[in-house]
């Protein structure tokens, strides 16, 4: 098989694959990499918990990462993530899974900043947490997949945000 890309998504089949290698060692540890995820955020971007009730009240982001709701949000964003992931072959799913986040972050009156702030951060958790499977090439696919990703779901967040 040619390593052609998709038309839709401009990713080739061994990007793909990266991918989705990387991504099922990070997803395997759902939990936990979801909450490395938000710390990270949170580290870089603090000012990003006043988008959550009840995350501001405390600086230490331990005892945050202890509590339910962080828990809680962390394992739907992994949840999310990973049918991104797994309908990375299915550009029309795909795209309408990236609509409805956007949609769904508009309610929420999530500024577009904040998508851009995510890439880096989604970037470092593939570094971090994708053990054995990670490469520069694997880093690379992620890079480019998220630049197709991300204009998806900001057209959405901005388009419902009318």
């Amino acid at each position: 098989m040619a390593d052609v890309p998709d038309e839709k998504t401009t990713l080739t089949p061994n990007e793909k694959k990266a991918i989705g290698d990387s991504w099922a060692v990070i997803y395997s540890t759902k939990l936990e990499s979801g909450l490395a995820l938000f710390t990270r955020l949170f580290k870089e971007h603090p000012e990003a918990r006043k988008l959550f009730k009840n995350m501001s009240a405390t600086d230490d982001l331990e005892t945050l990462a202890k509590g339910a709701q962080l828990k809680a949000h962390a394992t739907r964003v992994m949840a999310s993530l990973n049918s991104v992931v797994e309908n990375v072959e299915e550009a029309d799913i795909l795209i309408q899974l990236l609509q409805d986040i956007g949609t769904s972050h508009a309610k929420h009156k999530v500024p577009e900043a904040y998508f851009d702030a995510l890439g880096p951060v989604v970037i470092w958790l593939v570094e971090n947490k994708s053990g054995a499977a990670y490469s520069e090439f694997v880093k690379a696919s992620w890079i480019k997949v998220w630049g197709v990703i991300k204009p998806i779901m900001v057209a959405a967040l901005n388009e419902a945000s009318k």
